[in-house]
C-alpha cells in the first residue's frame, strides 16, 4: 500500500482509522505501507530494477489533483488531469512486471473528459476492461483465475452502510472490506459528504500494446 503523505503520524492525523489499519497491513498481512509516493513520480520511492520486484498490478483509486483553483475552468480542470492519467501510466509502467497491468477507478463524466483513451494509448497502454466498482474484484483484477481465494471477511472490516449501499455513489465491492472513497483532507473535511459523490464509477484495467 502507499499514500502521498510523507509519514505515517500525517496519515493518523488525517484519517483516524489509519493506524489500526496500517497495523493489521503489517503484522497480520505482512504488508508495508510506502509514504510520500507521488502516482506520477512511483519509481523514485518504488525500487524494481530487476523482474523480481516489479508489480503484478499497480492500483490507483479515484486520482484527484485536489486543486481548487482548477474547479474555476471545467476545460482547465480537464486537461490538467489528463496530464496526471498520462504521467500516472508511464510511471506505473516503470515498475510492472511483463504482462502486468495497471488500473485505475474513474466516475462520472471523468473517463471521457480526462480523455483517459487518448492517455492509455500515448503512454503504450490499451484498456482491455471495464467494470463497475460493485463487481467482486478477482473476476477483473488478473488475467488468469488466480490460485488463492478472497480473505475472509471479518466484523471489523465493512465499512459503514452509507459507503457500501451507494448512497454516496457507486456501489463498492471492497467497501466489505472497509474501502471508502475519502476526501484527500480526510477527517478535517466539513462539507457534505455528498460532496465525494463517485456515481457511475468504472474501473479501467490496461496492459501494454503486444510487440
Amino acid at each position: 500500500a502507499s499514500t502521498l503523505l510523507e509519514s505515517h503520524s500525517e496519515l493518523c492525523r488525517t484519517y483516524s482509522n489509519a493506524n489500526v489499519t496500517s497495523k493489521e497491513l503489517l503484522e497480520q498481512w505482512k504488508e508495508r505501507v510506502i509514504y510520500g509516493v507521488d502516482a506520477t513520480k512511483i519509481e523514485e520511492k518504488i525500487t524494481a530494477e530487476s523482474e523480481e520486484q516489479k508489480f503484478d498490478i499497480v492500483l490507483f483509486n479515484h486520482p484527484h489533483l485536489g486543486d481548487k483553483a482548477l474547479l474555476e475552468s471545467e476545460k482547465r480542470h480537464a486537461e490538467r488531469h489528463y496530464v496526471l492519467l498520462s504521467h500516472y501510466f508511464y510511471s506505473a509502467k516503470s515498475i510492472l512486471k511483463n504482462g502486468g497491468r495497471i488500473h485505475i477507478c474513474l466516475c462520472g463524466l471523468q473517463p471521457q473528459t480526462w480523455k483517459i483513451w487518448n492517455a492509455a494509448r500515448n503512454a503504450g497502454l490499451q484498456i482491455v476492461a471495464e467494470e463497475s466498482t460493485a463487481c467482486p474484484v478477482h473476476k477483473w483484477l488478473f488475467k488468469e483465475k488466480p490460485s488463492y481465494e478472497l480473505a475472509d471477511v471479518q466484523p471489523h472490516y465493512p465499512s459503514k452502510r452509507k459507503y457500501r449501499n451507494g448512497k454516496l455513489g457507486s456501489k463498492h465491492f471492497l467497501a466489505r472490506y472497509g474501502y471508502r472513497h475519502r476526501r484527500t483532507d480526510g477527517d478535517l473535511f466539513t462539507g457534505s459528504e455528498f460532496e465525494i459523490n463517485v456515481e457511475r464509477s468504472v474501473n479501467f484495467i490496461l496492459e501494454e500494446f503486444p510487440c
